[in-house]
């Protein structure tokens, strides 16, 4: 949401202000001019052709690594069915482009080192922490110092320069952010901090059990440091999530794909059977993106078109559509879990995850704030969302009802 309306705000105008910890290069120059010709739905178009691009890109470099046509086919067909970038695929998550220039880079290393310390630059102005993958492309490279040179120019220009443009003063961002990460962790993450080993701890959802054995076969040819030093660097932070590893599965797939080819050769019939029941896990792990956002879009949706409706407090504003979906609503994030019951006062609904429900200072201040159940929306295994409103008369919330739900099927959603 935050590259979304970055983007509207410089392509359309949106009244949006970008939190000071983000780099705006990446929304503000990739997406913000298909936003400026096709509105919403032309913003994803750069990031699908970067996964289709970044498909071919796994194929041509385990052929490189390889030299064998049949692990460079393995690769790309592991990554392409992996569930995170799969998953992804179709939206303006940041780490889409970074994954496909970490890829660029390891392709470019050796032909033009300076181009590949580039893409490393513009992958560390999209998502900071993807520097870490400069560790394994000097490690690559035949000619550090010119890739060590691009990264720095580059991300001079991207991050320093672009931050003094848009910010004030240049690596304003990525000074902020340290200071977040490094100096204020409790602001930098709301929910709760995993162990050192939690990836670990979750391997089988990011590696199909099936594919350990292939690493093990191909473990002398290969290139461990792509998948030792991310793993390592983001299992050093204290909040970990899944989809941060995007950038090492191209690495990971090429890895299966150099250890099915060894192993092809040896006993086929294993061989087809790991890989096969190797892209069946991974693509079964869609499941982990069930418990999506559209219960809040749709309460958002509804929300928006209440004239009733002013200001709204909820939890993460960004799962609602933030500004693209409730527009000039005056909001107020209560956090997530809801924590700043406060902000009940003067509201005029609230919305929030029926999960959260079971707290009962929580469903206390709703009675002395003077709410009542107004709606709840649900769509299938993703968390069911409760708009609660102040007390109104039956022939005021009756025609209220009638306005929203009119207004939802003009717009398509569906609303229980």
């Amino acid at each position: 949401m935050e590259v979304l309306e970055e983007a509207f705000r410089r392509a359309k105008g949106l009244a949006f202000t970008p939190w000071d910890v983000r780099n705006l290069f990446v929304p503000d120059v990739l997406v913000a001019p298909f936003v400026r010709i096709g509105g919403l739905n032309a913003a994803v178009i750069p990031f699908i052709a970067l996964g289709a691009l970044t498909i071919w890109m796994v194929y041509r470099l385990a052929w490189r690594w390889s030299g064998d046509a049949t692990a460079a086919l393995a690769a790309a067909a592991l990554f392409a069915f992996h569930w995170i970038p799969l998953g992804f695929a179709s939206t303006v998550y940041p780490r889409n482009l970074a994954a496909a220039c970490i890829v660029a880079a390891a392709l470019l290393a050796d032909r033009a080192p300076f181009a590949a310390g580039g893409l490393t630059g513009i992958a560390f102005a999209d998502r900071f922490s993807e520097i870490v993958y400069l560790i394994p492309l000097l490690i690559l490279g035949k000619k550090r110092m010119r890739i060590l040179f691009g990264t720095i120019v580059v991300s001079t220009i991207v991050v320093g320069v672009y931050d003094w443009i848009t910010w004030g003063s240049p690596f304003s961002s990525l000074i902020k952010f340290a200071h977040l990460t490094l100096v204020a962790p409790d602001f930098a993450s709301r929910v709760k901090y995993q162990p050192l080993w939690w990836y670990l701890l979750n391997v089988a959802r990011w590696c199909a059990p099936t594919l350990l054995p292939l690493l093990w076969v191909g473990r002398k040819s290969i290139r461990w440091s792509w998948l030792v030093v991310p793993l390592l660097a983001f299992s050093l932070v204290r909040h970990k999530e899944l989809r941060y590893l995007q950038g090492m599965i191209p690495f990971l797939a090429i890895a299966g794909g150099i250890g099915f080819a060894i192993l092809l050769r040896k006993r086929r019939a294993a061989a087809v059977a790991l890989l096969g029941i190797s892209l069946l896990w991974d693509l079964h792990g869609l499941r982990y993106l069930a418990h999506k956002s559209m219960p809040a879009v749709m309460a958002a949706r509804v929300m928006a078109a209440d004239p009733h409706i002013h200001t709204i407090a909820l939890s993460q504003p960004w799962a609602y559509g933030d500004r693209l979906f409730l527009g000039e609503k005056n909001l107020r994030d209560i956090g997530a879990p809801p924590r700043d019951l406060a902000a009940f006062a003067g509201a005029d609904a609230v919305a929030l995850y029926e999960t959260d429900l079971d707290h009962p200072d929580l469903v206390a201040a709703l009675h002395a704030h003077g709410f009542i159940a107004w709606r709840t929306f649900r769509d299938g295994p993703a968390r069911a969302v409760v708009v609660y409103v102040r007390r109104l008369s039956s022939t005021s919330l009756s025609d209220t009802s009638d306005r929203a739900r009119r207004s939802a099927r003009r717009r398509g959603s569906s609303v229980p």
